[in-house]
C-alpha cells in the first residue's frame, strides 16, 4: 500500500507537523509520497507551515506573512500541546532544507502546497516564482498543489511541473474548471465528496483523498476510484498493509 499513501505534513500523529524529523522518519520507513505546506515570511523566505499563524505549533500567535524569517527561526516549534517538551529544540523549517532532505530519497515524491494566505500577502506570481526557485534542485521530485486555481494556471504557463488542484468544494462549476485546467492531480477532503456510490470525476488527473487514518477507510476510497490516500498515520497504514499481506 505504500505506493498509494501520502504522508500528510510528514506524520503529525507522531511528530510535530511539517518538521524535518517527521519527514525523515516517514521517508526512512519507505514512504513514496509526502506532502508539505509553504508560507512566505514578510521578507520572502519560504518556510514549512500550514497555518499563517504559528500559534498551534509554537504557542505564539505570530503571523508568518507579517514577520521576518530571523524572528520565525528562533521560535521553538515542538507543538507542545500534543508532544509536551519532547521537541522544543525543533524550529520552523525552510523549504530549501526540505528539498535537501528530499534529495536523499530520489525515488520519493513531494506534494508542495502553496497556501492562500501567502498568495494574498505577496501575490501569486511572486509566491510561485519563489517556491519554484527553492525547489529547483529537486524539481523532478515535486508536484505543486494549491487551493488557489489561478496560482496553478500561472505555474502551468511558466514552468514545466506537475500540478494538483485542492478542491474547495464539490460542484459542477469546479468540475468544469478542473476540465479546463487538466491538473495532474485532484485533491479532495473526504468530507466534501458526495456519498457513495457516486463516482469520482473522470479526467486526466489522479485523485488524492484526505485525511484518512485507518486501513479499512483507505481501502474503501481506493475501491471507489481514488489513486492516492493522504494520511496522518502513514507508517501505521504501511505496517497494517505489510501485516495483512503476511497473513495471506
Amino acid at each position: 500500500m505504500k505506493d498509494v499513501l501520502i504522508g500528510h505534513r510528514g506524520e503529525p500523529d507522531s511528530w510535530p507537523e511539517n518538521s524535518l524529523a517527521g519527514f525523515e522518519a516517514v521517508l526512512s520507513a519507505g514512504a513514496c509520497y509526502i506532502e508539505t505546506d509553504v508560507q512566505l515570511t514578510v521578507d520572502g523566505v519560504p518556510v514549512l507551515s500550514h497555518d499563517t499563524s504559528l500559534l498551534r505549533v509554537t504557542g505564539q500567535d505570530i503571523v508568518i506573512t507579517e514577520t521576518e524569517y530571523e524572528t520565525v527561526r528562533t521560535i521553538p516549534a515542538g507543538y507542545r500541546e500534543s508532544f509536551g517538551d519532547s521537541y522544543q529544540d525543533f524550529r520552523i523549517a525552510r523549504l530549501d532544507q526540505f528539498v535537501e532532505l528530499l534529495q536523499q530519497w530520489p525515488r520519493a515524491r513531494a506534494f508542495v502546497e502553496i497556501k492562500r494566505a501567502s498568495i494574498i500577502a505577496h501575490g501569486k506570481d511572486h509566491v510561485v516564482d519563489t517556491v519554484m526557485n527553492a525547489i529547483k534542485p529537486a524539481a523532478p521530485q515535486c508536484i505543486l498543489i494549491s487551493f488557489d486555481y489561478d496560482a496553478l494556471v500561472y505555474a502551468r504557463k511558466h514552468y514545466r511541473i506537475p500540478v494538483g488542484w485542492v478542491l474547495p468544494e464539490w460542484s459542477a462549476d469546479n468540475r468544469a474548471r478542473a476540465v479546463d485546467l487538466g491538473p495532474d492531480y485532484l485533491f479532495c477532503n473526504r468530507k466534501r465528496l458526495p456519498a457513495a456510490p457516486a463516482s469520482l470525476w473522470q479526467g486526466p488527473w489522479q485523485w488524492a483523498i484526505y485525511t484518512i487514518n485507518n486501513a479499512a477507510e483507505a481501502n474503501a476510497y481506493l475501491q471507489r476510484g481514488s489513486h492516492l490516500i493522504e494520511t496522518n498515520a502513514i507508517r501505521q497504514l504501511m505496517s497494517a498493509a505489510r501485516n495483512g499481506a503476511s497473513r495471506t
